[in-house]
């Protein structure tokens, strides 16, 4: 039985609609990896700030015998404390000692989370020559640059493949409306009764073609879930958020006891 124009409209405008309300509300990662990779970004961040404003105050009040310190002139050096009274000299002496102690737990904790984070693909490294290194390719190396990965970048609205993909299964659908609407107009012209008019094989053709694009897109966009969940297949975490504080640490993860058979 032939397609009449009125059935395809139907067919188009139901799919249409709904690939349009998927492009939408889309959101292809669970609300606890979107949460969860915030929390983190949140801490590495602040981690970051708290080291670097420690660092400074080791450099700025000279508590550290760094070899760029020691190449200043000494008469800079020993002028470092003239705008400040004796008082407050000695204070800033006594918590030289505090600063470098705060200075080495906060390097410890952020390399803490650079694994961990790198682990689940929330970070990345760059090398001198820029080659980017991630979980997938290579393991966490120290020392190297680390920054956010782009599968971190793609974990607000998913993969930007996904939304193409999406405005891709729309145009079939959207080119075969559009060619049945000009039938009914069409035959409205010549006083047909379009109700009962037999839908033309351009319009059912790119129907059926779109329905092709859409089972693609599909598999694609099942890709884009792999994509966004894969860091958490099968992955033994090595840290774990301790949330029993008012503040959110990163305690060690106990590993499991796992009893491997004899072969």
């Amino acid at each position: 039985m032939p397609f009449k124009i009125k059935d395809v409209l139907i067919v188009d405008a139901t799919v249409i609609i709904g690939l349009l309300i998927l492009l939408t509300f889309q959101s292809i990662s669970s609300s606890f990896i979107q949460n969860e990779s915030s929390d983190f970004m949140n801490e590495w961040y602040d981690v970051q700030n708290q080291y670097t404003a420690t660092l400074g105050l080791l450099e700025d009040w000279n508590c550290i015998g760094d070899k760029i310190l020691q190449s200043l002139e000494q008469e800079n050096i020993e002028n470092l404390y003239d705008h400040v009274s004796k008082e407050m000299e000695g204070e800033i002496k006594k918590n030289c000692s505090k600063w470098l102690i705060e200075s080495l737990e906060h390097e410890r904790y952020l390399m803490q989370l650079d694994v961990w984070g790198y682990n689940y693909n929330y970070l990345h490294q760059i090398d001198e020559d820029g080659n980017v290194y991630n979980i997938t390719n290579s393991d966490f190396q120290p020392g190297l640059y680390i920054e956010e990965s782009d599968y971190f970048n793609s974990l607000v609205t998913g993969p930007f493949f996904v939304n193409q993909m999406n405005i891709i299964m729309i145009f079939p659908f959207v080119f075969s409306a559009a060619y049945a609407s000009f039938n009914v107009l069409y035959s409205r012209l010549k006083v047909q009764d379009e109700e009962t008019n037999i839908a033309s094989w351009i319009s059912v053709g790119s129907m059926g073609f779109g329905f092709c694009v859409l089972f693609i897109g599909l598999i694609v966009i099942l890709g884009g879930f792999y994509e966004v969940y894969m860091p958490f297949l099968d992955q033994q975490a090595e840290y774990t958020w301790n949330t029993s504080e008012e503040v959110l640490t990163l305690d060690s993860e106990t590993p499991p006891d796992v009893t491997r058979s004899e072969p």
